[in-house]
């Protein structure tokens, strides 16, 4: 309930700030591949929240995931697995080649009965206008994921899936 209160809270200071305001809501799929050991590929169902203040720059929240194969879980804006800890992405959107494109940042945290997991990583994410504010995105990228219980796992994540403007 906290962290609905405190996304509300970002909603309503951030989009104020922009001249041209922009929310959007994206479901997605994602292959990850690696992470713990003897994991070799799960796959993930989710939504994720998208604010834009600027026509720059983005902020990312995932809402809920639905994760299964090798590491299984469920998320809902937390952590269940280590694969996927709550998540915060940074966007930056640019224009290469007459593409739209975006690099995301990734930072996160959990902590889950008593374990703690730390996550950074990037990608570079690549859309389709497809009219009336939505694209369709393809977003590959690593993440690194600690949780201090020895070395850390490095995860190729490949999200695919709609933006749709709000």
């Amino acid at each position: 309930m906290k962290k609905m209160f405190l996304l509300l809270a970002v909603v309503l200071v951030v989009l104020p700030l922009s001249a041209r305001p922009k929310l959007e809501f994206s479901p997605r799929g994602t292959v990850y591949i690696g992470g713990a050991p003897g994991a070799d590929v799960s796959f993930g169902i989710g939504a994720d929240l998208i604010v834009n203040p600027k026509k720059q720059f983005g902020l990312r929240v995932n809402l809920a995931e639905f994760v299964f194969g090798d590491l299984e879980g469920v998320v809902i804006n937390s952590s269940l697995t280590m694969i996927s800890p709550t998540t915060f992405d940074i966007l930056y959107y640019t224009n290469i080649a007459n593409l739209f494109s975006y690099i995301a940042l990734t930072f996160g945290y959990s902590s889950i009965n008593d374990v703690d997991a730390f996550a950074i990583g990037g990608g570079l994410g690549l859309e389709k206008y497809m009219g009336k504010g939505n694209y369709l995105f393809f977003e590959p990228g690593l993440v690194f994921v600690d949780s201090g219980r020895g070395d850390g796992e490095l995860i190729l994540r490949l999200p695919f899936g709609f933006k749709l403007g709000i």
